[in-house]
């Protein structure tokens, strides 16, 4: 079988999602849209209590200069004397060009731009709304004053993801135990459900901090995530080896990743819908939820419009971005085949009754994560194996053949889940070297051209790459 690889980084060596995938910007577009359907609010569901996200733990964060000495995780390269790397904040200054930018991103033309649009007081880089998700940004009583310790200008930095170090900096190098960290405020990162709800608090939103329609109009890229892939782009710093397990995290699966991404962006759109100081915009919906390219395409581009069975609508409607939804459909047609049906007749309901405005689109919401809550244990125990890849990839490649990956969204992450399946069928011995190479530099090539720009986006040029990876996987 063949293993996963590590470079000097540390990061695994995966060459299809390390090359292709990074060249995926978002990209910045200006929405005009006009939708009459309204949510009434009703009571919120019940879900199990999540570790509390980095930003608003309890401890104070030191800094990104509490982790980079060459002693602790500022090493060079990476060392064999330890069971760590020790070159985390290495490979994070490097070749993270994401996490670490992103403070300096909110100096530039675009963003003052879009603060301007807004007609927001404050600049920027010194305005929360965009602090939120473009720097560790706990309150001020939680910062490491002493020293200039904790800079904001680091961008997304250590403690932005991993917790305030206050109470585990000094014990988590003295033999603790991964679980005993936590209980000192380390964030379980290793944990795909806590992962997932940390990424998509910035990649889509929560509660506390959202890019809502407004946001957009001003000039704000598209979001766009799927948490298996973004994981290895960040990129890896750290390696799941013997002594990763023993310290009691968890051992990666990116296929499990994947589907659990899918199902919390899922739960997360679903919240947002329930949650009545983001689900409305005056009259209008929340329109960020909605599926972008129903509505923004050129006016003199000629428009090939094709159904799709699991909406049940027309042409010129406004449609939910349901492309997470028909992900994780996919995955439970292989983990629990009656929750996939269950939520396929949901999924057109849901459709349905949103377009309407009527008031049952809540209802439907708060059932589906219901089933949400409900089906996270059992993806959580998920045993990824030859046969479940070969289902999965035949079940996403089938719905491609159906017609259902007609939007951009819904193609854009088929093709991502198609990365990091395909790299699996070469980890679990399905293809060996040569062939995958091979299907990288050809068949996946060709799809990823496909969604490689929105505007672009043609749903019959995508169909027949997904066509031509599905001829060259069959019977692996």
């Amino acid at each position: 079988m063949a293993t996963r690889s590590f470079d000097t980084t540390g990061r695994p060596a995966l060459r299809a999602l390390g090359a292709t995938g990074a060249a995926w910007p978002r990209r910045l577009a200006l929405f005009l849209v006009v939708c009459t359907s309204t949510f009434a609010a009703l009571p919120q569901p019940a879900r199990a209590a999540d570790p509390t996200l980095p930003q608003y733990g309890p401890d104070k964060h030191e800094g990104v200069s509490s982790c980079d000495g060459s002693t602790c995780h500022g090493s060079a390269a990476p060392r064999n004397d330890r069971n760590v790397l020790q070159n985390e904040y290495v490979t994070w200054v490097e070749e993270d060009r994401h996490h670490t930018r992103a403070y300096k991103v909110l100096l530039n033309k675009d963003s003052l731009r879009i603060s301007r649009n807004l007609g927001r007081k404050q600049k920027p880089h010194q305005d929360d709304l965009c602090l939120d998700c473009h720097a560790d940004n706990p309150p001020a009583d939680k910062r490491r004053t002493e020293n200039n310790a904790f800079q904001i200008e680091d961008g997304v930095g250590c403690e932005a993801c991993h917790g305030g170090a206050e109470r585990y900096l000094r014990p988590h190098d003295s033999g603790n135990t991964h679980a005993k960290n936590i209980e000192l405020g380390l964030y379980p990162t290793d944990q795909p459900v806590a992962r997932a709800r940390l990424c998509l608090s910035c990649h889509f939103g929560n509660r506390q901090k959202f890019v809502d329609h407004r946001l957009m109009g001003a000039g704000h890229p598209r979001q766009s995530f799927e948490l298996a892939l973004f994981s290895i782009l960040q990129p890896y710093h750290w390696e799941p080896d013997e002594d990763y397990t023993k310290r009691g995290k968890q051992a990666p699966n990116d296929i499990k990743i994947w589907a659990i991404g899918q199902a919390v962006a899922v739960d997360e759109v679903l919240d947002a819908m329930l949650d009545p100081k983001r689900n409305r915009m005056g009259l209008f919906p929340e329109l960020v939820l909605y599926d972008c390219h129903a509505c923004h395409h050129p006016i003199d581009k000629k428009q090939d419009w094709q159904p799709r069975q699991s909406t049940g609508l027309g042409p010129g409607v406004a449609r939910l971005n349901d492309a997470s939804f028909l992900m994780l459909m996919q995955a439970l047609r292989v983990v629990d085949a009656g929750a996939a049906e269950k939520l396929r007749k949901d999924l057109r309901a849901l459709h349905q009754a949103a377009s309407e405005g009527r008031g049952d689109a809540q209802a439907l919401a708060t059932s589906v994560r219901a089933d949400i809550a409900r089906l996270l244990p059992k993806l959580e125990a998920w045993r990824v194996d030859k046969a479940a890849l070969r289902k999965l990839s035949k079940a996403i490649l089938d719905e491609a053949m159906s017609g259902e990956y007609t939007d951009y969204a819904g193609s854009e992450q088929a093709a991502m889940a198609l990365q990091t399946i395909v790299y699996n069928y070469l980890i679990e011995g399905l293809i060996d070297d040569a062939t995958y190479d091979s299907i990288e530099g050809r068949e996946l090539s060709k799809l990823l051209a496909t969604v490689q720009d929105p505007d672009r986006f043609d749903p019959n040029g995508a169909k027949a790459a997904f066509k031509q990876l599905q001829t060259r996987l069959a019977g692996r």
